[in-house]
């Protein structure tokens, strides 16, 4: 039995009122991405307190227990599966331009573009790139929602910095040191843009080295746009400013 067919066989077994509400808003995510949308709402938090957890009938009790993990590793599965890794919504590309305006906006590591369509259908001029390294291993770069061009993001940055008013780099991988390259080059050659970063500081994305080099910018606009990218689940990634 895969994960979805096991995750709603235990929301079967224990269709409480939270394990509905939470089945329906995975059902819904994954349905949209499945056919290349990008989901319209962001994801309430998944998985059960304890005491969400407890019943008297044994069975129920550990299919409860079995939900809240399977739940917990919904961002795996639509990893893996569908290539998506930040997970933006609808209401947050249309939060970001209502925000920041339109701008002409670079994505390097894009995958396969969830962001730049977002930002392209609120009204945004993006030019999506991504290396396309990670088509061998899963669905990311596989099924973009917009053309993307191949490049790496220092490549990128030399290639269309010129022409943009801003960067995003959402998710850029953990065990790799091309990010804070990147950035170097991005202070030195190309100051006057704004870096829009997605991710967990110190954890799941981006190089121990980006970390330690980056310098964040105060900007009270994050606030609203982090409102509109909630937690999910035990990665805490957010929406920095950086230079």
């Amino acid at each position: 039995m895969d994960y979805w067919q096991h995750l709603n066989a235990m929301a079967a077994a224990c269709p409480t009122p939270l394990v509905t509400q939470q089945l329906n808003a995975m059902t819904t995510w994954r349905q949209a991405v499945a056919h290349g949308q990008l989901p319209v709402q962001p994801l309430i938090r998944l998985g059960l307190p304890a005491e969400e957890r407890l019943s008297t009938d044994p069975v129920v009790e550990q299919a409860l227990h079995r939900f809240d993990q399977l739940a917990r590793n919904f961002r795996q599965y639509i990893a893996y599966h569908y290539g998506m890794w930040a997970f933006v919504s609808q209401t947050l590309a249309e939060t970001w331009q209502a925000t920041y305006g339109p701008q002409r906006y670079l994505e390097v590591a894009a995958g396969n573009g969830y962001l730049s369509a977002g930002l392209q259908a609120a009204g945004s001029e993006v030019i999506t790139t991504d290396p396309l390294s990670w088509v061998g291993t899963n669905a990311t770069g596989r099924a973009p929602l917009v053309p993307v061009q191949r490049a790496g993001a220092t490549a990128a940055l030399w290639r269309y910095g010129h022409a943009v008013d801003a960067v995003v780099m959402a998710w850029s991988p953990d065990q790799e040191w091309n990010d804070a390259a990147f950035l170097h080059t991005l202070r030195a050659a190309f100051p006057q843009l704004q870096l829009f970063v997605i991710g967990e500081r110190h954890g799941a994305t981006n190089s121990r080295l980006f970390w330690q080099q980056a310098r964040f910018v105060p900007d009270r606009r994050l606030l609203t746009l982090n409102r509109a990218f909630p937690q999910f689940d035990a990665i805490n990634d957010r929406i920095y400013r950086m230079r």
